[in-house]
């Protein structure tokens, strides 16, 4: 199984996935080259991600792919699935769920402008235009926050709040946000510290993990891939920072591979 994503938000469904299928082996493609993807043409994202799955296939026996970024999914996942043979999860907004759970009817959604912006997304905001109590922000900066929390670096709540300001001067804010950015899961802490109530975050996790184990229930837990592997596509020195986190998810093989 591929996972794959421009930064380390994908981690976020790689947790989910070893809480729910411990067993699983995986390979997670860190395609920091092109962090963030947020801030791509959706040309280059379509492009790339079939340049991920085909340099993977190449290399290891991988049956599955998850493409473990929202801007990704909304863009190319149609596209990936006519290309490939293999199954491709994506994680996909699904804003209904938070019509039924809100208390206050007021919803809140926020992702990258190229989430935002998809077709895809575009599509469900029109289908529920009749609601304006869904507001959305539009942001590329959150997930740049996630990557330094993640690296233990100092993270500025006066950012946070600038990002969020919208929400926070509205008389009655959202009781419901929905997290179109895998990047954006490792931040609910740090975003509810910003509100006056109590906040209840939804994001694609759940439904990703049910996807994958009916997959593997199906082909009764045969896998190809034997070990676990982290590989980037590009060396910078953030890479270092990230090798005592990445120690939790029992990788085997650390290494960089050629997108170029």
């Amino acid at each position: 199984m591929l996972i794959f994503d421009s930064g380390i938000g994908g981690i976020s469904i790689l947790e989910n996935i070893k809480k729910n299928i411990p067993n699983i082996n995986y390979i997670y493609l860190l395609d920091n080259e092109a962090f963030p993807y947020g801030e791509k043409r959706e040309s280059f994202i379509i492009e790339r991600s079939i340049k991920i799955i085909n340099t993977i296939k190449k290399l290891y026996p991988i049956t599955m792919v998850i493409v473990a970024c929202n801007t990704a999914s909304t863009i190319s996942l149609d596209i990936l699935k006519k290309y490939f043979d293999i199954p491709i999860i994506g994680v996909l907004p699904l804003l209904d769920e938070t019509m039924r759970i809100t208390k206050n009817s007021k919803i809140g959604f926020i992702a990258t402008k190229a989430t935002v912006n998809s077709s895809y997304v575009q599509k469900r905001i029109s289908k529920n235009i009749h609601n304006k109590n869904i507001k959305i922000i539009a942001t590329n900066k959150l997930a740049k926050i996630a990557e330094k929390k993640i690296r233990k670096q100092f993270i500025s709540y006066i950012k946070l709040r600038k990002i969020f300001n919208r929400w926070l001067l509205l008389s009655v804010q959202p009781d419901t946000i929905y997290l179109g950015c895998t990047h954006f899961s490792f931040l609910k802490k740090e975003i509810q510290n910003i509100f006056h109530k109590p906040i209840i975050f939804l994001d694609s996790h759940k439904i990703v993990v049910k996807k994958i184990k009916k997959y593997f229930l199906n082909k009764k837990n045969n896998q190809n891939i034997k070990k676990n592997i982290f590989l980037y596509s590009k060396y910078d020195k953030n890479i270092n920072k990230l090798l005592c986190i990445l120690k939790k998810y029992e990788f085997n093989s650390i290494k960089k591979v050629n997108l170029s």
